[in-house]
């Protein structure tokens, strides 16, 4: 097992995308590298059905051809998908943990993490090493996956998702946020109920983020949420090579 190591806000390694973000984590707990800065994230339900991984993986194989790191959490579903497909294309990919980099979670992802590390991505993490997941700490890692990354892509989700939060911190980070849809939303199979409220053309109700102040403002001035709806990998693609040449 790859060694923890710690590195602060102040120091030369700390990522530079992450200083300028609100609320920064002052430390990160690092096994394995660091994520370059052409990285995004690719998040969503713990519970995709077809639909929700042929975006995950879609995602993920453009991201790598276009020369991108794959930023995600771990989770079971959509993240793991997201983490599958980055290595599977050859590419590099990192885990944002709601724990201490040494008890990743869930269990069941125990070989994965140490593909990751392998193949020259990371886990990464504010809490030390030994912390054990909890609720508040996943909701704080999602700014952190957002704050790493060019863009943010929301596969599949539920209002209730976690996903969700990270798609508040995109906006709130100024990061652009895309949203996979079927071309009939009314066929959305499985958990879109948050895709369908972040793609809505009216907008949507800021507390559905749990935005709060001026989040709620920024959040609530937005129609819709997401900066590009996509429907397929070659919309996908495109953004990719967009985001690339900007």
């Amino acid at each position: 097992m790859h060694p923890a190591e710690s590195i602060a806000i102040d120091e030369p390694e700390f990522p530079a995308q992450l200083r300028s973000i609100p609320s920064p984590p002052k430390r990160l707990w690092v096994r394995g590298a660091l994520p370059p800065l052409a990285a995004v994230a690719i998040v969503g339900t713990r519970r995709p059905s077809s639909f929700g991984r042929g975006v995950a993986r879609a995602a993920a194989l453009g991201a790598v051809r276009a020369g991108l790191a794959v930023v995600s959490g771990l989770a079971a579903g959509i993240d793991t998908v997201a983490h599958e497909s980055a290595l599977a294309a050859g590419g590099l990919t990192f885990a944002v943990l709601g724990s201490g980099v040494d008890v990743p979670n869930p269990i069941e992802n125990r070989n994965l993490v140490e593909e990751i590390v392998a193949a020259g991505g990371g886990l990464l993490a504010e809490m030390p090493p030994g912390t054990p997941p909890n609720r508040r700490q996943l909701v704080a890692r999602d700014r952190i996956q957002s704050g790493l990354s060019l863009a943010v892509v929301i596969c599949q989700c539920e209002i209730s998702s976690g996903a969700m939060h990270t798609a508040r911190f995109a906006v709130l980070q100024g990061r652009p946020l895309v949203v996979a849809l079927p071309r009939d939303p009314a066929r959305a199979s499985g958990p879109c109920s948050g895709n369908l409220a972040l793609a809505d053309p009216a907008g949507c109700d800021p507390a559905i983020l749990s935005a709060k102040g001026v989040a709620a403002e920024i959040v609530g001035a937005r129609r819709p949420v997401a900066d590009l709806v996509v429907h397929d990998s070659d919309e996908l693609d495109a953004f990719w090579k967009r985001l690339q040449g900007a």
